[in-house]
């Protein structure tokens, strides 16, 4: 990772915990405040330990915390309110607290060339991709990686219709495959 993103990213995050100070000094909601602790800690959480552990039978200990790294993006984002999530557990499973991390989901974006489109009027094509995420499933009690699975959005379509001013088009990863497949994995 380049130093500017890295010196963007502590930046980002010192301001964050500023003004979560503000906030404790203006009275602001307990509920909102660990919110704010949690996401000025995602760039230690996001570390990936070097140690790998993987087993076939991946589960959350303790409590997860659900962090997106996406290309081109020069933070990190956390998808801990349970309403974004497909399942009752959500609510006792995600982390409200950096305190109650016990496993990070890292969710790596990317994506993959998946053919192009040819433009029926004029001359020149459109590039089609695909978009990738790997999770990292990281025990932060052993530290380790125990546990790695890549989803993909589904194949372009043949034919589409495409804006004059759009330059690429992406299949998205179906965000509600990936989280049910997170809020299903077994609890300790």
């Amino acid at each position: 990772m380049n130093a500017e993103v890295l010196k963007f990213r502590h930046s980002a995050a010192l301001l964050l915990v500023l003004y979560c100070a503000g906030c404790q000094l203006m009275g602001g909601s307990t509920a909102q405040q660990d919110l704010d602790r949690l996401q000025a800690r995602l760039e230690e959480f996001s570390q990936v330990p070097p140690r790998e552990q993987l087993t076939d039978q991946p589960y959350i200990k303790g409590r997860i915390l659900v962090i997106d790294k996406k290309p081109n993006m020069a933070f990190l984002t956390m998808t801990q309110e349970p309403h974004y999530w497909p399942s009752d557990r959500a609510k006792d499973l995600l982390a409200q607290t950096p305190e109650q991390v016990g496993t990070v989901a890292l969710l790596n974006f990317s994506k993959e060339a998946a053919g192009s489109y040819k433009l029926t009027e004029g001359s020149g094509g459109v590039s089609a991709f695909r978009e990738v995420c790997e999770l990292i499933l990281i025990d932060r009690s052993i530290p380790a990686v125990i546990h790695r699975k890549t989803f993909r959005g589904a194949d372009p379509r043949s034919t589409t219709s495409i804006s004059q001013y759009q330059a690429e088009v992406v299949t998205s990863v179906d965000l509600t495959e990936l989280r049910n497949y997170i809020m299903k994995l077994p609890s300790n």
